[in-house]
This record gives structure tokens, sequence and C-alpha cells, in this order.
């Protein structure tokens, strides 16, 4: 029993990080899931490798996409979920939590190194399964299982760049471990790992550093094969390939202009107020949300900068003392601080600077904090230690609930948005992905006047005014319509999906020609647009271009085969070429895809009634 207590202990951990994300495998795809999963011709097929590697992280929306984020091995990994699961989203959501399980198995073999307790050590086996599963690692992984701050990264399928860098970087820091231990063919896998976690998210160059810090406090001058600084070569090595793809992929370091603009010194004061805001929402947990407004302050001496530089201050010094003293104090609080720097940054960040999925990495730092604090207690207090180990069990149930619960609001983008409007009623944003959710159940109205209020917060946002655009539309206004469509050109005049909205809109009002020209535009800057290739066939179709028609729907249905609208269309085309087998194969596709669309039921009749006639 005592041999199997290391398997049994991670065999727990790995099933407490299951449960309480189990209910997320209900979850839809939501936010940039629609984008990065459902629009994402590259999963899709093994031949975009290529650009994958060598195009941002947005490079398959269109060749003129400008990001600052190179992550190759999201893609990778979504196309291994496609191959397996197809577009359902529990499939994704799964591959999530495994990652996530894995990291929370990775935080307690690691910190049971750390806290000279490795998993298979003849201490452990002795204090036997009680003792075991109060044990400062174990205790400290269940914390990080069960953590709130980690539903954005796990509950969301985009969240995997920040669930797969983790996961590597553990991975290499652990091999990196072992290998100081005298296992040395762990070593060149330490490197593999540290490369393959750089091309899932940026944070990972962070890596060396706090390899270096683990050397510097727990290891000793090395001897041999390889010598203390040489050690680190190759990964600086792999760090500088790393830059040279990103690079290359993205034409510049940070080529996107910054969605907030401050002055230098506007950005340096405020990485304070952000840095504690991040300590903060990682020791409380409460009121998470998806997308946290920044209010930047303006001097450093206002109420807000002097607290934030205050605790930015004693944390620093606590830090460089705990060094001094190479204290395991200091590893703890290098690796929450270490893993944010990148975050920090704002101008290479997104519109949303503040994002509870950066604290994942640096939650680890966390809950080994508290480890150390479980641990010294055990040794020096043991009266202290077993309040300590109540506190953590509490914690952890408090943990658990909080996060089954935030679970549920990423079911779908109503749920998910309603809760972000709600607590973030002055972004834009949120008000906009709310209006599109609405829209998408047909709950213009509402919708409508999600879009204005996003426009009253930002009137220069193209996507609201697409959107607002859209719902106009639906609502047949279409002079207001055009108006929203043209104004989103005139802020983005690449944005193809409003070109494609502005061809139906002048198709609605018979301005044909102008039509065709939309469409044209929106294909040539996004030639894999389903929607304008099907757009632009129904087109085709009323000027009786048959067999231009005919190609645009083929087209559509090549980049989305799963397009009820477009097989119906082509059915309709093939009709009206007599081609009548063919036209009931693409009727009956439809109503398969949607078996309540009654367009393609009545037009299915109609071509058995002439093949009847004919028949006749």
């Amino acid at each position: 029993m005592r041999k199997r207590i290391p398997a049994l202990l991670i065999l727990i951990i790995f099933f407490v990080s299951f449960a309480v994300y189990f209910n997320a495998l209900s979850n839809d795809f939501v936010y940039d899931d629609s984008v990065q999963v459902l629009e994402n011709h590259w999963i899709k097929d093994v031949k975009y490798l290529p650009d994958i590697f060598s195009k941002s992280v947005w490079g398959f929306q269109r060749e003129t996409m400008i990001s600052n984020y190179y992550r190759p091995l999201m893609h990778l990994i979504f196309m291994l979920n496609y191959y397996v699961f197809g577009l359902r989203p529990w499939g994704f959501h799964l591959v999530n939590i495994l990652f996530h399980a894995g990291v929370s198995i990775l935080v307690f073999m690691i910190a049971s190194r750390l806290l000279r307790a490795p998993p298979n050590s003849s201490q452990l086996n002795e204090d036997g399964l009680a003792g075991s599963l109060l044990s400062p690692p174990f205790l400290g992984a269940i914390l990080f299982a069960t953590h709130p701050i980690h539903t954005e990264a796990v509950a969301w399928v985009a969240g995997i760049p920040d669930l797969s860098y983790t996961f590597f970087s553990l991975l290499s820091l652990y091999l990196y471990m072992r290998s100081a231990e005298g296992m040395k063919r762990m070593y060149p896998l330490s490197v593999l790992f540290f490369f393959i976690a750089t091309l899932c998210k940026e944070p990972a160059l962070m890596l060396p550093i706090i390899l270096v810090a683990y050397d510097s406090i727990f290891g000793k001058e090395a001897k041999g094969d390889l010598p203390f600084i040489k050690r680190y070569i190759p990964y600086l090595i792999v760090a500088g390939v790393y830059l040279g793809l990103r690079y290359h992929a993205l034409g510049g370091f940070l080529p996107q202009e910054p969605p907030i603009v401050l002055s230098a010194y506007g950005y340096i004061i405020n990485v304070f107020p952000l840095f504690t805001q991040y300590l903060k929402k990682l020791l409380l947990p409460l009121n998470l949300n998806v997308f946290h407004v920044l209010h930047p302050i303006s001097s450093i001496f206002e109420m807000t900068g002097i607290v934030s530089l205050a605790v930015t201050a004693a944390f620093v010094v606590v830090t460089f003392i705990a060094f001094r003293k190479k204290s395991n104090l200091c590893f703890g609080l290098l690796v929450v601080a270490l893993p944010l720097l990148p975050s920090l940054y704002t101008p290479g960040v997104g519109e949303n600077v503040f994002a509870e999925r950066y604290l994942y990495l640096p939650s680890f730092g966390f809950v080994l904090l508290i480890a150390l604090a479980l641990s010294w207690a055990k040794a020096v207090k043991p009266g202290l230690a077993s309040d300590l180990i109540i506190i953590s069990l509490a914690v952890a149930v408090a943990y658990s609930a909080g996060t089954v619960s935030r679970n549920t609001a990423w079911r779908d983008d109503l749920t998910l948005f309603t809760d972000t409007v709600r607590k973030s009623p002055d972004a834009a944003l949120p008000h906009d992905s709310l209006g599109y959710a609405y829209l998408k159940q047909n709950r213009v109205d509402e919708a409508v006047h999600e879009f204005i209020t996003a426009l009253k917060l930002r009137p220069a946002y193209a996507e609201a005014h697409n959107n607002l655009g859209y719902a106009y539309l639906d609502q047949n206004r279409l002079d207001e319509a055009v108006h929203e469509f043209v104004t989103a050109l005139k802020l983005n005049p690449e944005y193809a999906e409003a070109h494609d909205n502005l061809g139906m809109a002048y198709g609605k009002q018979n301005r044909l020609d102008e039509a065709v020209h939309e469409f044209v535009t929106a294909l040539k800057l996004k030639p894999d647009l389903a929607e304008a290739h099907n757009n632009l066939g129904t087109l085709y179709l009323n000027l009786n271009r048959l067999n231009e028609a005919v190609h645009e729907f083929v087209t559509a249905l090549k980049l989305n085969p799963g397009f009820a609208e477009a097989h119906n269309n082509l059915g309709i085309a093939y009709l009206d070429q007599n081609r009548f087998d063919e036209a009931v194969y693409e009727f009956v596709t439809a109503l398969k895809l949607n078996p309540g669309f009654a367009e393609a039921r009545k037009n299915l009749e109609i071509c058995y009634g002439i093949m009847k006639t004919i028949k006749r």
C-alpha cells in the first residue's frame, strides 16, 4: 500500500481537477472560440501547417492581419481536437480539462521536490495515506486544481495557450530538476519542452530566469558535463530561435498599435496598480469577470498609485531579502511575478489589459507559498500546522464551489456577456458581444439596444457599427443598415464582413452592380469567407447567371460543408439548370443539417413534383 501512495495521490489530484470542471463539458463555444475554432480553416487541413508556423496567430483571417501574437501550438492543438472530435465543443473542453489536470499533477511533483519530499520518498510512504493527504505538496496541488481564478483559462476553449504553455514550462522545469539530481538524460527533454512552451505562448520565455533562480536557491554548483553557466546556453539558443520565428511571422516584435495609448510615464506608473490588482485577485478570487476595464492613473501620487507602489515595493523587498538568504520563499515569489511581467507591458497586450487567465502559471507560485508555510509550521509549530491544514481544506472546498459556479457563466455567449455587462457596464466590447448573442437568438430589438450602447461608449467601434447594421438589415431598415456598414468601412476599409453585409444591403435595395462590387471586395480581402461566396452566388442566381452562381455555392460549401443555406441555394441553381438529381441531393443535405429549414423542404417538394411531371 505504501508503494502505491504516490500514484494514489496523483490519481486523487487528477480526479479533483476533473471534477471541478466536469460541468464545463456541456458548455458551448464562446467569445473568440467562434473565430479561432469555428471559422479557422487552418485547423481543418494539415496543408496549412506552413502557414501556422510562418504567420501570426490571427493570420488565418487574412494576409494583411496584424497581430502581436505568435502561437502556432494553439492551432496544432485545435487541429488535433478537430480531427478527433470534429467541431463538438465538449471535446475541446475535455482537452482543456486534461491539460489542467496535468498541470495540477506537475504542481504536486515539483512542490514535493522543492520541499525535499519527492513523491516516491520513503518519508512520504512512512507517513501513510492519511499523512500524505495532509502533506503540504498535496494540499498545494489541490488548492491549485480548485482555484477559481483558473476558470477563464480552463472553461474557455481559447484559453488553451495559457494551459499548454504552463504545462510544458512546468514539465521542462521538472525535468531540469531531475537532471540536476543526476538524471542527465532528462536535460535534452527539458530544453525540448521549453521550446514547445514558447510556441504556445510568449511568457514561457521567463522560464530560463526561473531556472537560474532555482539553481541559485536550491542547487549546488554543478560539475562535469553541464557547468553552472553553460547549462543555460541551450535555453538561450531556443529562445533566440523562437524570437527569430516570431519576428519573421509578425514582421516585427510588436507590430500592432496598442489599443490603449498612454505616455511613457503613463505606461510605467500603471504597472504598479496592475500588478497589485493581480495579487489581489490571486488572494481573493471574487467577482470574476471576463473583461476588466482599465482605469489608468495619471499620477503616481494618486491614492491608487501610492498604495500600489507600496505593495509592489514591499513585494520586491521581501523577494530580495529572501534571495539574499537563499530562502525557498524567494522562489515562490519569483514564480508569481516573473510570468506576469509580459502582461504588465500594456502596449503588448490586447484591449483587455487585465485578464484572469494571465494568473494561471503565477498561481503555482501562490500555492507553493502556501505549501511552504504549511511545511514550516509542520516542522516548527505542529499546533499551528493543524490549524493551517484545516483552513487549507476549507479554502479548497470554497474554491471548488466557486469554480463549479463560475463554470456556468461560460455556458454560452448569452450567459457570459450578460454577466460581463453587469460587472463592466462601461466597457463597449461586452455590450457589442451581448448584442451579437441576442442577434443569434433573433432577439433583434435587444441586440440593437446593446449595439447602440456600445457605440455611445466608443463611437469609433467598427465591429459594433457592422453588427448594428446587420440588425437593421434584419429589420429591413435598409438605409440605416447601409449607413452603419459604410461607417464601419470608413473606420476599417479592410473589414471583409462589413463589405459582405453592405453587399447584402445593396442587393435588397436593387443596387446590384454595387452589391457585386462589395461581395468581390470582401472576397479579395478574405477569400475563405463562405458567407460572401454564398451571397455572391445568390445575386448571380437572381441575375440568372447560373454557372457563376453554382461556382460560388460550391466554393462556399468547400469552405463550410455544414452551410445549410448554401446547400439549399445550390439546389435551386441545379433545379434551374434541370439537374434534378443533384438538386434533390442538395435539398436533402440542407434538411439533414437543419431539419426545420422550411424553404429547403418546400424546394424539395417542388423538385419532386417537376420530376414526376417529366416522367409522365
